[in-house]
């Protein structure tokens, strides 16, 4: 096989990571960009859920573009990012059911489905990190769960009656989407980082908060 990632092969958990099988639950504006940055830099199995079709309305703000409209967004994901790095991409075109793995990554847009793979997740045996992304044009959360941190992140969790949907005609952008691809990324490396290295130094945050107006991010 060759090494596309040279320039980063020699990371501590570079290798190891190929062995790793991460669940990604959502693949449009959160989880789209995230498996572009994933990919990219970790090499792992990932299976990859979502039931949506690419829409014209996602070509401006989502990882796709014109000629992707119309098929599922995980097997036009999957087309893109196939040579593009050493990652496997195993596109699931469906519905969420019960679906987990210890490396769970949540990137959809509603309260029930976020509750429903992190109970899951909550049940499995030798669970490792749940990373949870919510997004708005210009502003997103990430939550990072790991074993003791449940009920702090069930504080989080409310219904979806409760969600503030704003205008529909601003409701993402590219920049933000490629935002928090990206730092749902950081904070996989950091905790794979700490896993496979004897001095882990790297910081796993509970919270990471940033928004364009005003230009601030909060890391708890």
């Amino acid at each position: 096989m060759q090494h596309y990632d040279d320039r980063f092969k020699d990371a501590p958990w570079y290798e190891k990571s190929s062995k790793e099988t991460v669940l990604l639950v959502g693949a449009g504006g959160i989880g789209g960009n995230a498996l572009y940055c994933l990919a990219k830099t970790i090499p792992a199995t990932y299976y990859v859920i979502d039931h949506d079709i690419v829409s014209a309305a996602n070509v401006g703000c989502q990882f796709f573009n014109r000629n992707q409209v119309g098929q599922y967004k995980v097997g036009a994901l999957q087309t893109t990012l196939r040579d593009q790095s050493n990652a496997v991409i195993n596109p699931l075109t469906r519905r969420y059911s019960s679906e987990t793995t210890n490396i769970t990554i949540v990137a959809v847009d509603n309260m029930a489905t976020r509750k429903q793979v992190f109970e899951a997740w909550k049940r499995v045996e030798g669970r490792e990190i749940l990373i949870e992304g919510r997004l708005r044009a210009n502003y997103y959360e990430i939550y990072v769960v790991t074993p003791g941190k449940e009920e702090e992140y069930e504080k989080t969790l409310f219904d979806d009656s409760e969600v503030d949907e704003g205008p529909c005609t601003f409701k993402q952008t590219a920049y933000f989407g490629m935002l928090i691809g990206a730092r749902i990324t950081q904070v996989l490396v950091n905790y794979l980082t700490n896993k496979y290295s004897a001095d882990p130094v790297c910081v796993v945050p509970f919270k990471i908060t940033e928004m364009g107006e005003p230009f601030l991010i909060e890391v708890v």
